[in-house]
């Protein structure tokens, strides 16, 4: 029975297998195994060509087929600003680590980062009297430059200042060029970062200085890094995607996601300060009886009390 079975399948295989060629206008000779080769190659190209049928007629469907619209990822400038500031400066680092010193390796990345580490502790976020504690970035094993991440605040104060390291790097007379290079993409991206995130609206020719101020960055930046020294948010820059969004919401300060950072280091403090960290049930309770937020959320919903002034009205209405 099992015999026959397997005949009618090939039977039936083999004239699906011819019916298909013919609909295509493909020739039907050759074995079993040559046939089906012949058909396969359009059986994916057709596959391929319904996908992308299929992904057109979701776009004509409009705008109520979208799960977001692209005008409603709206990036965060916070995030966008300590991003690209934090990648202009690592790469500079990164060239700086590269022609420092054509000695031992080793022992030259070691002076190059106690270099740069006096010039960014006493000249740009801090001074010589009050220096500020800045930690060169490295790999995991010390020999190379890392990824630059530091807190907001302190990416400002690096790229606002940042023609301080330029002049270390670049510091011989031949580096004339350089030099201004990199004046030129520092200079031009802060200009822009100063229009981007300030809290009024944007005006058209607030928007129109932007996008000029990013040009003369980008084109510079390019020129210097070429691909390597692209990120997610630099293309967002350079394509005018950024000016859209500008364009489409007339500001963008509003849309950051600071309050969200700040709300997450004050969780931190008050969990770890605060709270028992999900001790308060006792040794003997389960994990399950156990609350990690219950002492965090009550915290913040007395601040929250306060906050709107619902808790003073309510001491005033019991007191009076």
């Amino acid at each position: 029975m099992s015999d026959e079975n397997d005949d009618a399948d090939i039977i039936f295989f083999n004239s699906l297998l011819n019916e298909e060629l013919l609909l295509r206008n493909l020739p039907t000779y050759g074995s079993l195994t040559e046939r089906r080769n012949r058909l396969l190659p359009y059986v994916k190209t057709e596959h391929r060509l319904s996908r992308i049928q299929d992904a057109i007629l979701r776009t004509a469907e409009g705008k109520e087929a979208a799960l977001m619209l692209i005008k409603q990822a709206i990036p965060c400038i916070m995030h966008m600003k300590n991003r690209i500031g934090g990648k202009i400066i690592t790469m500079l680092l990164a060239i700086g680590a590269k022609r420092f010193q054509p000695g031992s390796r080793s022992m030259s990345l070691k002076n190059y980062i106690e270099h740069m580490e006096r010039i960014a502790r006493t000249q740009i976020l801090g001074t010589c009297l009050r220096p500020k504690q800045w930690k060169f970035p490295t790999s995991g094993d010390g020999k190379e430059v890392g990824q630059v991440k530091v807190s907001n605040k302190d990416t400002q104060k690096l790229i606002k200042n940042l023609t301080a390291l330029v002049h270390a790097i670049f510091d011989k007379e031949e580096d004339e060029q350089d030099r201004d290079a990199w004046s030129c993409v520092i200079t031009n991206y802060d200009a822009a970062m100063e229009i981007l995130r300030q809290q009024r609206e944007y005006t058209d020719d607030d928007i129109d200085k932007f996008q000029d101020h990013v040009d003369n960055f980008f084109e510079e930046y390019i020129k210097i890094l070429g691909v390597e020294g692209i990120t997610n948010y630099i293309h967002m820059l350079g394509s005018g995607h950024v000016k859209y969004y500008m364009q489409e919401h007339r500001n963008l300060y509003k849309y950051s996601q600071q309050g969200w950072e700040s709300l997450n280091a004050k969780f931190k403090q008050v969990f770890f300060n605060h709270t028992q960290r999900g001790g308060n049930s006792g040794k003997y309770s389960e994990e399950s009886e156990r609350s990690y937020l219950f002492s965090v959320m009550k915290a913040f919903q007395r601040e929250l009390l306060w906050i709107s002034g619902d808790a003073e009205n309510y001491f005033r209405s019991v007191h009076n």
